[in-house]
């Protein structure tokens, strides 16, 4: 036996898989854990891989060139198809200012490094990743990783079967060790989630449960372990979202859960096995690779056109996500699998130069365009590309300073060693609101200092990451030694009560930990508490103004209003309903807990939106940089909405 036997349950795996991936993608709230199919096909790509290989290793008719080559067979015709498309249309779509996202993923896609290139670049749950369309292929680049280092370490081991399962179990406990004890010391928790450090061990567990049913290990049947595996699997899709760490401890659920059902669902004896195995499931799963490939332009390029996400569409996409695999298994991927090994290697490996030789081209051409401006643009176009991610000169040098000696100055300039008449303290909103406070310092002749740290808010004994809550304690250390004066809390309070924001547009989510690193049940409860800890204590020495949510948009107000001129896409719609819906909770209770413990209260949600809408802009131009942050205009409004405070002015 030289081949892993096909069993049409496995490919019902694959079925939920790819449709938990697909669902979570295209927005579906129920799914914010749909990146765990991510994982499915990890561990089954490692089942199969691995299975392969230790059986021909133990026939003795190991051959990396056939290896290879059932690889190229298997994978490049349909990938060579979906990136050279996807290529193509990006360039003749998106502004020249965004093809070297385009033109970087491209290039990481086909020489397998994306998600290295990724790692460098932009989170997998950030905004700006829904603007590249080869942001998919950083799993597939981890799996050709994996593809290429085994027959590497297949000869380190001399061939011996023994010793390749003895190399398995050693980067299984390595790697998943490393995952689960690691935290933010290897990476941080973006890169993480590209690491191909952190994903082995998934690989390697498939293989794993392969030879212990190799070798009669395991029992073949225990009762109820087939349902039980695939509630581990599914459980993790309603139940994980973005703000865990990961991989870490939760990966554990969905590869426990696929391990479990290679190795005990049977349709002989199992209903699980025999729902997986059924037509309609396997069939999705055959076609779960073309599926995969062709989903994520797709949404991509949905989105860039300026639509917005409904449940209608959402189904239609899903719809043309597996049609589109359809194609691509039954038009790409089944021709070319038709070729056997034995004999027609070498056209294998000419097939694969030629397709590598034609997309090298291509990536030549695309990292080429970001130069190319196209000089028919007119000046409002310029003017509004001007204003994507239009960040201050000193963005990058306020983030995570704790002393006055390295806080961002504000205002009118401050005699050397003297203090500060305010003080701003919040996260990447108050940094995005340098200008307004430096506005506000100017005016009335009085200097201020920035403490700001990327999803930080000003929170006592909670925090999104444990490392804000030991940032706010020196914060707070500093403001407790220092002369009394004005304190302006800012922050996208939402993102951490109700759960918007980068890490999704989810209510329900928990974005808070507590000092111990653990989640509360109630997440709004912990965080009206640390609220209210926050303006109590500061309100014992300091006047506290705290900056109530200003409104977030489903995507980037500077490019969409490009997209609205160069395609006639619907402009950007948040009505004053939708936002009381999202946020209202969320702004009421700041509210609430700012007044009662006698601090002020700047409503910016009034000046940002009127009785029927929230407004992205003021004459053609924006008020923000991407969907939330402000831009120059924004702070001039926001500035605005503090004067109306602090001087007793009222909104126009």
């Amino acid at each position: 036996m030289s081949d892993v036997t096909y069993r049409h349950e496995l490919d019902g795996v694959r079925a939920i898989a790819v449709l938990a991936v697909v669902l979570f993608h295209v927005g579906y709230p129920d799914m914010s854990g749909g990146f765990v199919g991510v994982d499915v096909f990890f561990v089954l790509s490692g089942y199969l891989i691995c299975g392969q290989t230790y059986l021909r290793l133990q026939a003795g008719n190991y051959s990396a060139t056939e290896f290879f080559a059932r690889r190229i067979r298997r994978l490049s015709t349909a990938y060579f198809a979906c990136f050279l498309v996807t290529a193509l249309l990006a360039n003749a779509y998106f502004l020249r200012s965004e093809m070297q996202v385009v033109a970087d993923g491209f290039l990481g896609s086909i020489t397998f490094t994306n998600n290295w290139n990724l790692m460098t670049s932009m989170g997998y749950f950030s905004g700006p990743a829904h603007e590249n369309p080869f942001l998919h292929t950083w799993s597939l680049s981890i799996e050709e990783q994996f593809y290429i280092v085994l027959p590497m370490l297949i000869l380190l081991t001399r061939r011996k079967p023994r010793v390749f399962a003895g190399l398995l179990a050693g980067l299984f406990v390595l790697s998943l060790g490393l995952t689960l004890f690691s935290g933010d010391i290897v990476h941080d928790r973006e890169a993480r989630f590209f690491s191909s450090f952190f994903r082995v061990w998934e690989l390697a567990s498939g293989g794993l449960v392969f030879l212990a049913l190799h070798h009669r290990l395991l029992p073949e049947r225990v009762p109820l372990a087939p349902l039980a595996g695939l509630g581990l699997v599914l459980a993790p899709v309603y139940l994980l979202d973005a703000s865990w760490l990961y991989p870490g401890w939760g990966t554990v659920l969905p590869v426990a859960g696929t391990l479990i059902l290679i190795a005990f669902a049977r349709p002989g004896h199992s209903r699980v096995a025999r729902f997986l195995a059924s037509r309609p499931m396997a069939y999705i799963g055959r076609i779960s690779y073309g599926t995969y490939l062709w989903h994520w332009p797709l949404i991509v390029g949905v989105l860039y056109y300026g639509k917005h996400m409904s449940d209608e569409l959402r189904a239609v996409l899903l719809l043309i996500s597996l049609g589109l695999g359809a194609l691509s298994y039954h038009l790409v991927e089944m021709p070319v699998r038709r070729i056997p090994v034995v004999g027609r290697k070498r056209h294998l490996y000419a097939l694969f130069a030629v397709q590598f030789a034609v997309l090298l081209a291509v990536a030549v051409w695309l990292l080429d365009q970001p130069g190319r401006a196209d000089p028919g643009e007119d000046a409002q176009l310029e003017t509004l590309k001007a204003e994507v991610m239009n960040v201050h000169p000193r963005w990058d040098d306020c983030w995570g300073n704790t002393s006055p000696e390295t806080f961002c100055q504000l205002g009118a300039d401050a005699v050397p060693g003297a203090g500060a008449d305010f003080f701003v303290w919040g996260d990447s909103m108050a940094n995005s609101a340098l200008a307004a406070f430096d506005a506000y310092g100017r005016a009335h002749g009085e200097s201020g200092f920035l403490a700001t740290a990327p999803a930080c808010a000003p929170l006592l004994d909670a925090g999104f990451r444990v490392d804000c809550i030991e940032y706010n304690r020196k914060i707070l250390a500093y403001l407790d030694a220092a002369p009394p004066m004005d304190v302006f809390l800012v922050a996208r309070w939402s993102f951490y009560s109700e759960g918007y924001g980068n890490i999704g547009n989810t209510p329900g989510q928990k974005p808070l930990l507590r000092t111990d690193g653990t989640r509360p049940e109630d997440n709004f409860a912990l965080f009206a508490e640390a609220l209210e800890a926050t303006i109590a204590h500061l309100s014992e020495r300091h006047r506290v103004i705290v900056v109530n949510n200003i409104p977030d948009f489903p995507a980037s107000v500077p490019k969409s209003m490009l997209r609205i001129l160069r395609f006639g896409t619907e402009p950007l719609r948040v009505t004053r309903g939708e936002f009381e819906r999202r946020s209202g909770r969320a702004v009421a209770e700041v509210r609430r807990v700012t007044e009662a413990n006698g601090a002020l209260h700047v409503a910016a949600q009034d000046w940002f939106c009127d009785a029927d809408q929230c407004n992205y802009q003021i004459d053609g131009v924006p008020l923000f940089i991407d969907n939330v942050h402000l831009g120059p205009l924004g702070n001039e409004v926001l500035q605005q909405a503090i004067a109306s405070v602090l001087e007793r002015e009222v909104p126009q």
